[in-house]
């Protein structure tokens, strides 16, 4: 008798025993793929490898839990609102001989400043590059003419320049492999990464 009552008191202690620990896996920003944890309480092993998989530790055990999508939001929310915007990479291609960019570029160039505009806190690599076409010296300087016509535009839209680095690549890191004196349109470009 007394260990029935010892019993259904331990039970109760566990059942009233608050959360230690509660683990969650949060899709990617794209809402999609994720990674994968395995909570380990020395007696058992939970893997938790979808959207919104959760775990919890009570008294020192720990067993996989439903949550809703609505408790976790709310659960991690400041947490969820500091995570950081991932870093995105744009190209941009430009006229033969030129810093001025393709029409398709001119239009896709809005993308990389709404990017950029919705993070509080940001860091632009601009990095230029040319065809083989012309002298290599030639092509390293146009290279940096490049990289630095699109920090100049970024600066006349509104965006810190002193965020904002270039580079100049020249013929060196081409896109696309050619021989010496090639016009290639996808080698006449810009590399921005945003973070």
């Amino acid at each position: 008798m007394w260990r029935t009552i010892l019993a259904l008191a331990s039970m109760l202690l566990l059942a009233g025993c608050p959360r230690q620990a509660l683990f969650v896996v949060l899709p990617n920003a794209e809402g999609s793929g994720v990674g994968a944890i395995t909570v380990e309480d020395g007696k058992t092993v939970t893997t938790l490898d979808q959207p919104y998989a959760a775990a919890e530790t009570r008294a020192g055990s720990s067993a996989p839990i439903e949550e809703t999508q609505g408790n976790i939001s709310v659960i991690f929310r400041s947490a969820i609102a500091a995570r950081p915007i991932l870093p995105h990479h744009f190209r941009l291609y430009f006229i033969l001989g030129s810093d001025e960019l393709t029409p398709e570029s001119k239009a896709a160039y809005g993308a990389v400043f709404d990017d950029i505009k919705q993070r509080p806190v940001y860091e632009i690599a601009v990095i230029g590059f040319t065809d083989t076409v012309g002298d290599p010296r030639y092509n390293q300087a146009l290279s940096r003419r490049r990289a630095e016509a699109i920090r100049d535009r970024l600066v006349r839209n509104g965006l810190d320049g002193k965020a904002i680095s270039t580079a100049g690549r020249g013929e060196h890191d081409l896109l696309v492999p050619t021989a010496d004196q090639t016009p290639e349109p996808r080698n006449r470009r810009v590399e921005i990464t945003v973070r």
